[in-house]
């Protein structure tokens, strides 16, 4: 450490400090609002908003109807997850939110789950933020089963 240092700070304050309690020439001793505290950091900085789309298979079923139709496959269909805190029209947000923060803000995991052999492809896509870092995910599964394997409750809309 410098040898001098320590002299210029204990001299520092006898330098240029103000009296306390003292008015200027002029002024009034009147009481002023303090100054505002500094805002604390934002809470939502590290919040979680991801908007998630599904495209592909009904939740329930393709399987085809009686007359031995295969219905057509359902306009993609989107929902809102936020966390910390929860909200958005997810219908499993906190289920979503615990399976995020349990792989780290990934989208996908690793799963031993086996699942019919039916090429059913359902694709989906996550654009957002978790915890403050950027998401952006694309996939397409061969079916349901294997969506809902790998991705929890996240897609499980």
């Amino acid at each position: 450490m410098n040898a001098h240092l320590p002299a210029a700070l204990l001299a520092a304050p006898f330098l240029a400090a103000p009296v306390v309690g003292a008015v200027p020439p002029g002024a009034t001793d009147a009481p002023t609002a303090p100054a505002p505290a500094p805002a604390p950091a934002s809470a939502s900085a590290f919040a979680t908003a991801l908007r998630l789309t599904v495209s592909g298979p009904a939740p329930a079923t393709t399987a085809p109807s009686p007359d031995a139709t295969v219905p057509s496959a359902p306009a993609a269909r989107s929902v809102t997850l936020r966390c910390d805190p929860a909200g958005g029209d997810h219908p499993r947000v906190e289920a979503a939110c615990a399976d995020l923060d349990a792989s780290q803000g990934r989208v996908e995991r690793a799963s031993d789950t086996a699942c019919v052999l039916l090429y059913d492809p359902v694709e989906v896509h996550a654009e957002g933020v978790w915890r403050g870092r950027p998401v952006s995910f694309t996939r397409q599964y061969g079916n349901t089963c294997e969506l809902n394997a790998r991705t929890g409750a996240v897609f499980a809309f």
